[in-house]
């Protein structure tokens, strides 16, 4: 890595100084304008961050703060693979949070239909992530699921649309609609 890398590097795996969000911002943007030796040295930043047991406590402040939309992408990829390889050793505290500020953004987001379609792809994105901590959740330590996003979509249309859009991508992770069964591990994981 060059000198700016490097500094770069530094900066963001610094987890004892608070996140230069605009240091983010730009090496997201070198990584998607940038070419030849600039773009790999991004990718190289990007995936040492992505890489960082505690990247996914930033993630948080990526998405509040930054205002490119490709920054906010990367932090959610953080947060999904957080999700899909570290969910069942976190304390439950920590699941809790992630699990009511997710929700929280997707209400946030979806609650306004113009706004919803402007962040459609960051939407989808959310959404994939809610099913991801669903499968996971689900329902075990989440029993009252259903009835939650029953009970939420009765305050906006836009927020129900998007609700039947969940429902639908967690039909799609639970069922195997070729055979029209429950897969086996989810049916043997209600049956639990």
């Amino acid at each position: 890595m060059t000198m700016l890398a490097d500094h770069a590097a530094q900066q963001l795996l610094d987890f004892n100084q608070k996140l230069d969000i605009n240091l983010l911002d730009n090496v997201v943007n070198c990584l998607y304008h940038g070419v030849g030796p600039q773009q790999r040295m991004a990718q190289e930043v990007l995936t040492h961050l992505k890489e960082h047991p505690d990247a996914w406590t930033r993630v948080d402040t990526i998405l509040e703060f930054s205002q490119n939309m490709n920054t906010k992408y990367y932090a959610l990829q953080i947060l999904e693979t957080v999700i899909k390889t570290r969910w069942k050793i976190l304390p439950r505290n920590q699941c809790e949070g992630i699990k009511k500020y997710v929700v929280g953004l997707i209400i946030k987001t979806s609650s306004d239909a113009s706004n919803m379609e402007k962040e459609k792809v960051y939407i989808g994105k959310l959404n994939m992530i809610l099913v991801q901590i669903l499968k996971q959740e689900w329902p075990k330590h989440w029993p009252t699921f259903i009835s939650d996003i029953v009970g939420a979509s009765r305050t906006s249309e836009s927020l129900c649309q998007n609700n039947m859009a969940i429902l639908k991508l967690l039909s799609e992770e639970v069922f195997d609609f070729s055979s029209g069964q429950m897969t086996q591990v989810k049916a043997k994981h209600l049956k639990d």
